[in-house]
């Protein structure tokens, strides 16, 4: 099919890729989960190149899967002990230099999250978080009924920190992602350290969530972990995931770091789940597989320059990204071409109130599904 650049802002059609989520452009996990039948065929995702998660496009490094392999033995018929696991918490604690104490694991970092509101969000201390960024702290207090104070982005498409500050006094908890989910834009460490403080200054009771599961991808000269402040202010915490850089997206681990009377308290207010085996055997080799980290860090800097490259030639502004996806400026709804992509087999970013009249995001595969996304993304947008 033949698409004008009129026709794209236009349409409201979807062709056969669309039409295997009951007539939506909305990618639900359960349409891209493998069947064994594919598998064996060698299909994946159901013929769909996937940018519409932020999942790694080139899995787990040659170490992990290695370690995953050897690791699967009768072992995992008694895997109510929870083999690993104290040995990753370990792990994690001895590269950060802080206690294990100071470390929880979850299976996955959206347990921390809604723990973390369920623990210190109340109906006369609200969350405080951004518009658009990751959403599950937002979706948690609206579905237990808990006050939002929601900022928006500011026109450069990062947290407006000012006005969050300005109405942080009172709150239960304030969420920063940095880097930012959709935006992929960053604070440096002293503009982080700056609003720390003068949240807690004005409003010493509030808890700071510093989101930092796209920080293996961000430029080191201008991004760097705020554990620091989690050992001075008791009520400043981390989440990361071993979903992104380190590809693990399918064993489902996350683990936050902070004062242990404030993990306690998140652990305590919903439940972690289990890690199991074989997930915190991949973890703890991806974690130690420093080499792969960066060489990921650096493949994806090379895919990333030549998507914005071709989305900069077609016309279109990309605010800088320090994460594996792409805050696109379409200067329309995403929806058209959300719609267009899928009728290719291409799946892209679902919507982002209150940007989703202009901004699309696309997440980063590997430079083969790139070049063939970027083909379809010239034809629907050129």
């Amino acid at each position: 099919m033949k698409t004008t650049r009129r026709g794209f802002f236009k349409t409201a059609g979807l062709g056969t890729a669309a039409g295997l989520i009951g007539g939506t452009a909305l990618i639900t996990p359960s349409v891209l989960a493998q069947t064994r039948h594919n598998r064996s065929a060698g299909v994946f995702d159901n013929g769909i190149i996937q940018l519409s998660q932020n999942e790694s496009g080139r899995g787990p490094g040659p170490r992990v899967l290695e370690a995953i392999r050897a690791h699967t033995s009768k072992r995992v018929g008694r895997g109510y002990a929870p083999d690993y696991v104290p040995e990753l918490q370990d792990a994690i604690a001895s590269h950060f230099n802080i206690d294990r104490s100071n470390v929880i694991l979850a299976s996955g970092s959206t347990w921390l999250l809604q723990g973390s509101v369920h623990a210190f969000v109340s109906e006369d201390k609200p969350l405080v978080t951004a518009g658009p960024t990751f959403s599950t702290s937002e979706a948690t207090a609206r579905g237990a009924g808990l006050p939002v104070t929601l900022v928006p982005l500011n026109s450069e498409a990062k947290l407006d920190l000012p006005e969050m500050v300005k109405v942080s006094k009172g709150a239960g908890l304030v969420y920063l992602c940095n880097p930012n989910n959709p935006s992929g834009t960053v604070h440096g460490p002293e503009t982080i350290d700056a609003v720390v403080r003068a949240i807690l200054k004005e409003s010493p009771d509030t808890y700071i969530h510093l989101d930092e599961a796209y920080i293996d991808y961000g430029d080191p000269a201008k991004i760097q972990t705020g554990l620091a402040l989690t050992q001075e202010f008791r009520n400043v915490f981390i989440t990361r995931s071993f979903s992104k850089a380190h590809a693990l997206a399918g064993m489902r681990i996350g683990y936050a770091m902070g004062n242990r009377d404030t993990l306690n308290a998140i652990r305590n207010s919903w439940g972690m789940g289990d890690v199991s085996m074989l997930g915190a055997i991949a973890a703890l080799t991806a974690f130690e597989d420093r080499e792969h980290i960066e060489w990921e860090r650096e493949e994806n800097n090379r895919v990333k320059a030549f998507t914005v490259g071709a989305l900069n030639d077609l016309g279109y502004d990309v605010p800088e990204s320090h994460t594996n996806h792409l805050f696109v400026d379409l200067r329309a709804p995403a929806r058209g071409f959300r719609e267009e992509c899928m009728e290719r087999k291409v799946a892209v970013g679902r919507d982002f109130p209150p940007w989703e009249n202009t901004h699309c995001r696309i997440s980063l595969g590997s430079m083969e599904e790139m070049e063939v996304a970027v083909r379809v993304f010239r034809e629907v947008l050129g």
